[in-house]
């Protein structure tokens, strides 16, 4: 199976990142920082300070920005040009609050509250006992939910972490995910690095019947992409290839998950039913590309609800 061939602290998803440009570890420095040091800031300050920001970096992050709104074109053919910028800046703005509760959350400032949405899939989830694979969005505050909710499943939850695009980020990442797993015990983060043959790995926890999360939705770097075709439309959707594999090896059951931010520092976890997959053909086997079309056209309608909380920053649909 292809995976990601980049190493943990691999910079070659941008050409060189500098440390106080929009992925270095500079402005992130900043902000824990800031953080520290204000936990009670006002809310009318904070979210001023954030709306300045994210419109600074708006303005300065022009190929992020230019996919943000070809992304939203396609996920909604009738957006007017002011419409598309709009959106766009939507999605910088709500990356930014994410990035701050996840930052207040890990100084131990207790101000995130949660609820999940659909309980008896989730309960049907956390009664599986075999294998099953979870396929989760950039939407929300994923990372945080992945740790804050892995003992309601009663077992591991091994979730999986790309490397960020500056090594010092990348470092700051890797200590933030050491402590969620020292901190919860069914917690664990497999980092996709070339050296330690991952879709392997991660093929053998679902046969040992494991719990094993992954996103599924963004296609970065030397990832291996599937091109599925879209109803109705010219697009097609580029995904992972690794996530749809696994599950056309293990046939084990895939829960689509989603977290969205429902209002100021509340979120919600949204699960779904488990994908129903169909062959191409009446008795033919199931392929890569039968999952990939069941899980597009289950990301799809999500996404018309709640493209402003889509943080994926690159190009993401073909024609």
């Amino acid at each position: 199976m292809t995976v990601d061939k980049s190493s943990e602290t691999d910079t070659n998803q941008e050409a060189d990142v500098s440390r106080f440009g929009l992925f270095g570890d500079f402005p992130t420095r900043v902000m824990f920082t800031a953080l520290r040091l204000t936990p009670k800031m006002p809310y009318f300050l904070e979210a001023g300070l954030l709306y300045l920001c994210a419109f600074v970096i708006f303005l300065l992050a022009r190929q992020q920005r230019s996919a943000i709104r070809g992304n939203l074109r396609v996920i909604h053919p009738d957006l007017s040009l002011a419409e598309g910028y709009v959106g766009a800046f939507r999605v910088f703005v709500n990356f930014g609050w994410t990035c701050i509760d996840g930052m207040r959350t890990r100084l131990g400032q207790k101000v995130v509250s949660w609820e999940i949405d659909n309980l008896a899939v989730f309960e049907q989830l956390r009664e599986t006992q075999g294998a099953a694979l979870i396929l989760t969005t950039h939407t929300g505050n994923y990372d945080l939910a992945a740790a804050l909710f892995s003992p309601k499943f009663g077992r591991d939850l091994h979730t999986v972490r790309a490397p960020e695009k500056s090594p010092y980020l990348q470092e700051i990442r890797r200590r933030d995910l050491a402590k969620d797993t020292s901190r919860y015990e069914h917690f664990k983060v497999h980092y996709n690095a070339s050296e330690s043959m991952l879709g392997i790995e991660l093929a053998r926890l679902l046969m040992e019947g494991e719990l094993v999360a992954i996103q599924s939705d963004r296609v970065i770097a030397q990832v291996s992409g599937l091109e599925v075709p879209l109803k109705g439309r010219k697009e097609k959707f580029r995904i992972p290839r690794g996530p749809m594999t696994l599950a056309t090896i293990s046939k084990c059951p895939c829960f689509p998950l989603h977290v969205v931010r429902a209002a100021h520092r509340h979120y919600r976890i949204v699960f779904q039913a488990p994908l129903e997959v169909l062959p191409g053909k009446v008795g033919a086997r199931v392929r890569e590309m039968d999952y990939a079309e069941a899980w597009a056209a289950c990301l799809m309608p999500f996404l018309e609800k709640h493209s402003s909380e889509w943080f994926v920053f690159e190009n993401a649909f073909t024609e």
